[in-house]
């Protein structure tokens, strides 16, 4: 009866430990599930705001100008020329002709 007690109490002991342990693990995910919502219910805003501030810089600089004329001078460039007819190539090889489509 003696080892009975002694088991008692490290059993009591041990399941106290045991209990705090989960009781902190559990609070824990709560307090993550928690901060994880609100990044998930803020990320929307903060994603939009950040779309209209990287807008607002752009329009500033006038860039979209300087895109759109560096990109026209690509399209008629030689090196575009030359990769459509390649294309063009490569596709005639497969079956499929890339100029009746785009033209469709």
């Amino acid at each position: 009866m003696k080892n009975v007690w002694k088991g008692l109490v490290v059993g009591a002991l041990t399941g106290m430990a045991g209990g705090a342990a989960m009781d902190m693990a559990s609070s824990a995910r709560r307090k993550t599930a928690q901060v994880a919502h609100d990044v998930i219910d803020k990320a929307p805003a903060v994603a939009k705001a950040a779309t209209h501030k990287a807008a607002d810089m752009l329009h500033d600089a006038e860039v979209p100008e300087t895109v759109r004329d560096a990109a026209v001078q690509l399209g008629d460039s030689q090196v575009a020329k030359k990769a459509k007819r390649v294309a063009g190539q490569v596709a005639a090889g497969l079956g499929t002709d890339v100029d009746r489509r785009s033209t469709n």
